[in-house]
């Protein structure tokens, strides 16, 4: 295990996602079971958060397969979605992307080194990464229909933003990294 962190592509977020995954379910099924047999509001409460915690970990795994099924992982950068807008130069500028991108966790970070990949899979892969987590930004706001049978919609919305705006910061760094790599991709192809 401590190997592991001396590997130059070395995460740690699959294991945070997956302990978050396994603690949500765990959570979610322990109290429930207590809430079924005391009737005690704080323990539905839990179960509630502990099953939102494991929603929200899980799209985080379904969103890249679903994805991959659809798009087979081939993406064209020159497609006006990944475009960079003029408008989005301002407003990394605004959020200082530059100042806090490389503290930001890869899931993989092997899928954006030079190392590993040509450019032009990096630049496909950025194209990925951004589909995934747009994704996921949508699947967050499902976990609104849960308020239909457990009620307390502005709980269930808070969630859902959270969640959203955690995804969000990776959208924001593919679009700020990607058209950089593109203009070095195609330098190195003249």
């Amino acid at each position: 295990m401590a190997e592991d962190k001396h590997n130059e592509f070395y995460s740690p977020l699959p294991r945070i996602m997956l302990t978050f995954l396994l603690v949500g379910i765990v959570g979610c099924i322990v109290f429930s079971v207590l809430y079924n047999e005391s009737r005690w509001e704080w323990m539905f409460s839990c179960a509630i958060t502990f099953g939102m915690i494991a929603y929200h970990m899980f799209i985080r795994y379904l969103s890249p397969v679903i994805l991959v099924i659809v798009f087979h992982k081939k993406y064209d950068y020159k497609f006006w979605w990944f475009k960079q807008k003029k408008w989005e130069s301002n407003l990394y500028r605004m959020i200082k992307v530059k100042q806090w991108k490389g503290k930001v966790i890869a899931y993989n970070p092997s899928e954006f080194s030079m190392k590993v990949h040509s450019l032009q899979e990096i630049v496909n892969n950025m194209c990925h990464a951004e589909l995934v987590h747009e994704f996921i930004v949508l699947l967050s706001f499902t976990s609104l229909l849960f308020s239909i049978p457990f009620e307390s919609f502005p709980a269930f919305l808070i969630t859902a933003c959270i969640a959203a705006l955690f995804d969000i910061i990776f959208v924001v760094l593919q679009r700020y990294n990607r058209p950089r790599m593109i203009k070095l991709m195609e330098r190195k192809s003249h």
